[in-house]
């Protein structure tokens, strides 16, 4: 008498049913719904919550306190920055689509305003005409490093002076052009600046 043998594929189902699914499976002589199911009563759940430990980003006091963004004094020449600032002054030629002021009565002011102030000014040529620390009046200088409160500029002494934006006025020095812009209208990473809608204002004081 011929000896029957189980086919290949009962021989796998089994290799893939829990012991104590085992007796069912053997009731129901195989069926696929039945071993469907075991198996998907069987499966693992995925868990979707997020892993523990996942990395995070600096807060700014960390990114501060690891000096991230901290220039060393003796790190930057002017003579370094010159054709940085021949850069800028292509940009915001582009940027404005043109290389003269509009008058203050021209229709167009109100927006050729709102545009100055999103500009980012790094390699900008700038000089403080006003502020509330005195010794820092006069001061000139490209501006490398353009952040949401302060300007770090480098003079023509290759000394490195941090300009706080909010309580100054500067003069941008663009080809002949001079343009007057208060700090605290720039209290803004450049980034944001971008994006952000301006209303024009009339006046601005320092207070």
């Amino acid at each position: 008498m011929d000896t029957i043998t189980k086919p290949e594929s009962a021989v796998l189902m089994e290799g893939l049913i829990k012991p104590e699914d085992f007796a069912r499976f053997k009731e129901t002589k195989g069926r696929t719904t039945e071993v469907l199911t075991a198996l998907k009563r069987s499966k693992p759940k995925k868990n979707n919550k997020r892993k523990q430990g996942s990395k995070k980003k600096l807060t700014r006091r960390e990114i501060a306190k690891l000096g991230i963004y901290a220039i060393p004094e003796d790190a930057v020449k002017y003579s370094a920055c010159v054709p940085l600032n021949r850069l800028w002054r292509g940009y915001i030629a582009r940027y404005l689509g043109k290389d003269t002021l509009p008058d203050v009565n021209d229709a167009n002011y109100g927006h050729f305003v709102s545009d100055i102030l999103k500009v980012d000014f790094h390699g900008a040529k700038i000089s403080v005409v006003r502020s509330k620390n005195p010794s820092l009046v006069g001061a000139k200088g490209i501006v490398i490093l353009d952040t949401k409160g302060t300007f770090k500029i480098v003079s023509k002494d290759d000394k490195i002076r941090t300009i706080p934006k909010n309580d100054s006025v500067f003069l941008v020095h663009w080809n002949d052009i001079e343009l007057t812009v208060f700090g605290k209208h720039l209290n803004t990473r450049p980034a944001e600046r971008s994006v952000k809608k301006y209303k024009v204002f009339g006046e601005c004081d320092l207070d």
